[in-house]
């Protein structure tokens, strides 16, 4: 959503032609669900990865065969051009090699799909017989027949050729038999070809000459000769582009009949295009192959997120974590940890590394064992629906109540902060009621991340079995804290969100207040229970000018005493330091 964002497809999307980047998206959006075409895939990348050579020959003739698919599109409906049906030829040449490189290889995918490649030779010579090299762009330009292709073609070439060769003849003979140097022949539309003569040599111009056209500094005319030149040339360039149009239209009507073959021909390199982006990407990002299975388990060793390690900076390494989920014994992870620790990177990183193993990819893991899912749902993010009149909390029930209706036994549901949009003792209820519903139903038993700042949740650990707590765990030093961003299990306490604010640049008297009330709400939680009205817990203030006033503390008085004598009125900016000054010490020595 963000200008500057990266998303899943720009991280894997390092294919060679724009077919390939359009099934890359394809893929990404609709990961397979049967365990066969993924391992087939799989298998294919493997072996990709490791023979350079065969990488190396993909990559080269791929680039030449571009866009096949959207070309071949155009002919279908008689709207293709000489230079695209050129392409065509380049890119039936380019698949031959592919071919054979496919029907050679051990991999029982590669030469499946070596068998299903058709080169089309009799269209592709048919196309690189009867056009020229590098045709124009478009049909009105002409000239992109070769020679030989008609016989009828040549000998009008020839004419128009020769014709305006004698133009050139007619011209220089006019010339040594008048003596009118500057006298050019020339063509416009309107009389065609004439004779066009300066003023200066008006009187040397012979008497059969017809005048047309009288210019500011020249005369033009015409003569029988002319004309019947003219006739012949035009007549023969009229011909010559009548001719070609309907060899052009010939070629394409036989082209037409191996769309469908052509289009297999697309879709098999689109494939092979992908792969070998999946390939190339977990060459460059040190990726695994993902053990892919009938279970019901999700192990991940060692997982990374595959967007947020690219953008990190080079001396940074990314802090994997594990991940275990199953049906029978963890079935549900409670999340808690501070605000900015990483929880909600570990809950997508999670879904990103099952979709891209169910999309064939390698995977950023030290290992990857997937029972294959059906669904991924997520409850991720707030937002307001406001031309619906939907608020952020009604958007998240709307999308909770959507997740139950629809599990099974092989979905996933990732959960982050569910509940935050109501009322604190709203949203722990509720959240609480999902959880416990997800692990007591009685048939899908869906494997699920719930992150979540309620720690009240974690005491859901002791009634029910498949409910394990974990945290994403920090370090306090100082009264300061340090990201670990690492997963270890056992619910956390404190959310330290103060200390984020502060990180943010909240100015300090809003932190400073904000540690004191929360201390406060503490002490007394602890002695009379959640229920005290928070009125009464937190010191009824008017000010921070008013509190800092009525303090006891003899050092404080002697500083509001210093400010108070002040003459503001006759104080030079010297005299304001140096009384600011006086201040800071009296404080310190405080």
């Amino acid at each position: 959503m963000n200008e500057d964002g990266k998303s899943l497809l720009h991280i894997m999307d390092k294919t060679i032609s724009p077919m390939g980047s359009r099934m890359m998206r394809r893929w990404i959006m609709f990961p397979l669900k049967d365990l066969l075409p993924i391992e087939k895939r799989l298998d294919v990348v493997e072996n990709f990865f490791r023979e350079t050579e065969l990488r190396s020959l993909v990559q080269t003739h791929i680039a030449q065969i571009g866009d096949l698919e959207r070309i071949i599109s155009k002919a279908a409906v008689r709207r293709i051009t000489p230079r695209e049906v050129a392409a065509i030829k380049t890119a039936l040449f380019a698949i031959e090699p592919l071919k054979d490189a496919f029907l050679a290889s051990v991999n029982k995918s590669l030469q499946e799909m070596g068998e299903k490649l058709n080169p089309c030779p009799l269209i592709r010579e048919r196309i690189d017989k009867e056009l020229i090299a590098d045709p124009p762009a478009m049909v009105n330009k002409g000239g992109f027949v070769k020679k030989g292709v008609n016989i009828e073609l040549d000998e009008l070439r020839d004419i128009a050729h020769s014709g305006k060769d004698y133009l050139l003849h007619i011209q220089q003979r006019e010339i040594e038999k008048t003596g009118i140097t500057s006298l050019k022949i020339g063509f416009n539309n309107v009389f065609g070809y004439y004779i066009e003569v300066r003023h200066t040599h008006k009187d040397k111009v012979p008497a059969e000459w017809i005048r047309k056209q009288t210019l500011v500094s020249a005369e033009r005319y015409i003569t029988q000769e002319l004309k019947e030149y003219e006739e012949k040339i035009l007549g023969a360039e009229d011909k010559i582009f009548a001719l070609e149009i309907e060899i052009f239209n010939s070629l394409v009507e036989s082209l037409i009949e191996y769309i469908p073959t052509i289009q297999i021909n697309a879709n098999i390199i689109a494939q092979c295009d992908c792969l070998y982006s999946f390939a190339r990407i977990a060459q460059e990002n040190k990726y695994i192959r993902p053990e892919i299975n009938t279970s019901l388990e999700l192990d991940i060793k060692n997982g990374r997120h595959p967007v947020i390690e690219m953008q990190l900076p080079p001396d940074e390494p990314f802090i994997a974590n594990d991940v275990y989920l199953d049906n029978d014994s963890q079935q549900i992870i409670i999340i808690t940890g501070p605000n900015m620790s990483g929880k909600s990177a570990l809950l997508r990183q999670t879904a990103l590394i099952t979709i891209m193993a169910q999309i064939g990819s390698f995977v950023p893991a030290e290992s990857a064992k997937i029972g294959l899912i059906d669904k991924i749902f997520t409850r991720v993010g707030a937002s307001d629906n406001i031309s619906l009149g939907e608020s952020t909390f009604m958007v998240e029930m709307n999308e909770a109540a959507n997740i139950m209706n629809n599990i099974s036994k092989r979905s996933l549901i990732l959960f982050d902060e569910l509940g935050r949009g109501t009322s604190t003792y709203d949203g722990i209820s509720i959240a609480w009621s999902i959880v416990e519903y997800i692990h007591e139903h009685p048939k899908a038993r869906a494997k699920t991340l719930f992150a979540t700042h309620y720690h009240e949740l974690n005491e859901m650990e002791k009634t029910f079995k498949r409910i394990k707590n974990f945290n994403v765990s920090v370090k306090e030093i100082d009264n300061k804290i340090i990201f670990l961003r690492k997963l270890t299990a056992g619910g956390s306490e404190h959310s330290f969100g103060i200390h984020v604010a502060k990180m943010a640049g909240m100015p300090p008297s809003i932190t400073h207040r904000a540690e004191s009330i929360l201390s406060e709400m503490e002490r007394h939680n602890r002695k009379d229970g959640i229920g005290k009205p928070l009125s009464e817990i937190v010191e009824n203030r008017e000010g921070f000018q008013l509190s800092f006033f009525q303090l006891d503390d003899p050092i404080l008085s002697q500083v509001r005493d210093e400010i108070i004598n002040l003459d503001v009125n006759n104080l030079t900016p010297v005299d304001a330091l140096n009384k600011l000054n006086e201040i800071k010490k009296i404080i310190k020595g405080k």
